[in-house]
């Protein structure tokens, strides 16, 4: 669709000086486009202009179209993009727009070969039109290409909105889709969108599987639970024997001291060597209240080596993931290119 105007100053890229531009158009992005606010009235009128340009623009291709789809009435239009969370991505050049792509997320009950009937969520596309006279140029891959990239997903986690022959076999020619199931509100979801939708929840429970192991606390990974016994009954079994042991000692030591005292009240030929006795019995229970001690250091000690190892290597995947983010963000900042 030839145009009488810059195509690109009417969407807001007017600095480009590339041969074509992949724009995306949302809610956000219109009412922006669409406000006649201005300090003067020559801004108001430039900002009128603009509004009609951006209405002939969605209009037209919805238009166009619905014409090719054999549609009654068009479904892409400037009101319902204004109005609604769905997204319009726009294959334009200075003086025409040529492609047109529009997603939005719908709520669905689908079917699998192997599944009952299930209640889905994904993003769909719900218009996809490229002009009759530019189309087999690659516009269209290019318009598909620039929303897979712009909305981050694959092309089997997508649903198809009564797609023509034209877009089935688009995409089992560029992404290999042909398997399904039809359904009865006529939308196409492939069958590698439930075996990916499988394996995601069990990448999903591996992962969080392996967050508990690492956040277990480092107590109750050094011990080892005897049978029969889970690993925090074990933890409150040692620690329970640990403080009986610290009583006996104690109340051995309490009795010995209690002797003492009354073999020297009632004195006797024996009491030198009970008393002896005495002092050797008290002796040993220090030496087991001073050994109890040492354990429990050094079962401290070792503890505290498992923090610091497991900090480290907290702070190991920590770092990872900030390269990540870091290198997602900057892949993201690039803009579109002619993929061909």
């Amino acid at each position: 669709m030839n145009t009488d105007f810059d195509c690109y100053q009417a969407l807001g890229v007017a600095w480009s000086k590339r041969s074509y531009e992949i724009v995306l158009l949302d809610s956000d992005r219109v009412r922006s486009l669409y406000s006649t606010e201005g300090p003067n009235a020559r801004q108001r009128c430039k900002q009128e202009r603009i509004q009609e340009h951006l209405e002939q623009l969605i209009e037209g291709l919805g238009v166009e179209s619905a014409k090719a789809q054999g549609l009654r009435s068009p479904i892409t239009s400037l009101m319902h993009l204004r109005t609604s969370d769905c997204r319009v991505y726009l294959y334009v050049e200075r003086h025409a727009a040529l492609g047109l792509l529009k997603v939005g997320p719908k709520r669905l009950f689908v079917a699998n070969v192997d599944s009952p009937l299930i209640e889905i969520n994904p993003l769909c596309v719900l218009d996809f039109y490229v002009h009759e006279s530019r189309q087999r140029c690659g516009i269209g891959l290019a318009l598909f290409e620039g929303m897979l990239s712009g909305e981050e997903v694959q092309p089997s986690s997508i649903a198809y909105d009564r797609p023509s022959p034209k877009l089935l076999s688009f995409l089992r020619k560029h992404y290999g889709l042909h398997k399904y199931t039809p359904q009865a509100n006529n939308f196409v979801v492939f069958s590698e969108y439930f075996s990916g939708a499988r394996q995601r929840a069990e990448n999903s429970s591996r992962k969080t599987r392996s967050i508990d192991a690492f956040s277990t606390p480092p107590r109750t990974r050094g011990l080892i639970a005897p049978s029969g016994l889970s690993t925090d009954t074990a933890t409150d079994v040692g620690l329970k024997s640990a403080a009986t042991e610290d009583e006996s000692a104690c109340s051995s030591q309490n009795e010995n001291s209690g002797e003492l005292n009354q073999q020297q009240v009632e004195g006797g030929p024996s009491t030198k060597t009970n008393r002896s006795h005495t002092v050797t019995t008290t002796t040993g229970a220090r030496s087991s209240v001073d050994a109890s001690l040492a354990r429990f250091e050094r079962q401290h000690q070792r503890e505290m080596m498992l923090l610091q190892k497991s900090l480290s290597e907290s702070q190991k995947k920590l770092d990872s993931l900030h390269v990540s983010n870091r290198s997602a963000n900057r892949a993201s900042s690039y803009a579109l290119r002619r993929p061909f």
